[in-house]
């Protein structure tokens, strides 16, 4: 299990993902060595772990959408298996009821999209049928969730550490990923705090040319680095979604009200009559419902169309999980951009 200290590291990770140990314990008050004695128990347990995706808005043409996936008797595992192996489908969530799973999946474009859905999940084995709401928007995600372990003084320190690189300065934008960079980024999915050394190691290339594609990839914000937490460990257990009719007029002014909750993990308008969902992470049953009532207080002529309760995680931004929602590992990196 994680203790404080062990949250504490986990929080600053989520802040700065590639600060450096030395860094860290000007934050944290922690000698660097010890800090990555500790970090290396977290992951050994899978308990926590460090990824890195191509940045949605980096590249214009890409697509999200949700899909909901109704499987026959039995064949929930089998689904999940097949799934699990496709880098377009980044998360799969297995829900209480209204649907076997929910997948947040992405392409590099909307005709990819519709290969994916028509062409390809149709065919999966054990599928029976399929339900697709396209993100209009996505507001938040869970890349920019915390832990609230670290006080202001802490805070304050983290913020002190420039990231990305350069990035007091405009962005080098690169358009969509060279191919020649993207065996790094898969290196990177596997886990986003290597070093350029370690990267080099592993790809069989000199430690310069590494550090200066890295350092592109940082510097044009091409890379979203995400440190993530086993659930079942926080005092968070729940996941659940809403998924609402909010009149236009009423968007934005729910948005900013939930950037102000720091339970929310995803956030987006969609396409339809259900035109908008938000996933929030809770400690109870209980929970749920008072969160419900808020997002009636806040918009009154909100109608909400379904909350779906998440039962098990078999798969988070291309990591495959265990039932206790522990990393298993095994990682399919996310959807490669077009070139």
């Amino acid at each position: 299990m994680l203790a404080e200290e062990d949250f504490a590291l986990i929080h600053a990770l989520q802040v700065r993902p590639r600060a450096t140990w030395t860094q860290l314990s000007e934050a944290l008050g922690t000698s660097p060595v010890t800090l990555a004695r500790r970090w290396a128990r977290i992951t050994s347990e899978g308990l926590a772990w460090v990824t890195a995706y191509p940045t949605w808005s980096a590249h214009g043409d890409s697509v999200i959408a949700l899909v909901d996936v109704d499987c026959a008797g039995g064949r929930l595992d089998e689904v999940c298996t097949t799934l699990q192996a496709d880098r377009r489908v980044m998360i799969i969530d297995q829900a209480a009821s209204g649907r076997d799973l929910t997948l947040t999946v992405a392409a590099t474009s909307f005709p990819e999209l519709s290969r994916l859905l028509i062409d390809d999940l149709q065919t999966v084995p054990g599928i029976v049928s399929t339900r697709t709401y396209i993100a209009a928007q996505l507001y938040t995600d869970g890349s920019k969730w915390r832990l609230d372990a670290l006080d202001r003084r802490q805070l304050r320190a983290l913020s002190r550490v420039e990231w990305p690189p350069g990035s007091t300065r405009e962005p080098q934008l690169l358009g969509a990923i060279p191919d020649s960079h993207m065996d790094l980024v898969y290196e990177l999915s596997k886990n986003g705090r290597a070093s350029a050394v370690e990267l080099a190691h592993a790809l069989g290339r000199p430690a310069s040319t590494v550090r200066r594609q890295l350092t592109a990839l940082l510097r044009a914000r091409a890379l979203t680095f995400r440190c993530e937490v086993a659930q079942l460990s926080t005092r968070w257990s729940i996941i659940a979604s809403w998924w609402c009719r909010v009149p236009e007029e009423r968007r934005i002014a729910l948005v900013k009200a939930l950037r102000t909750q720091p339970r929310v993990r995803l956030c987006a308008s969609l396409t339809g009559p259900t035109n908008f969902v938000v996933t929030m992470w809770a400690r109870s049953p209980d929970e749920i419902m008072r969160i419900q009532g808020w997002l009636e207080e806040q918009v009154p002529s909100i109608v909400i169309d379904d909350v779906s309760v998440i039962l098990r995680c078999r798969k988070r931004m291309g990591w495959k999980l265990d039932p206790d929602g522990r990393a298993t590992g095994e990682v399919v990196p996310v959807w490669p951009p077009a070139t």
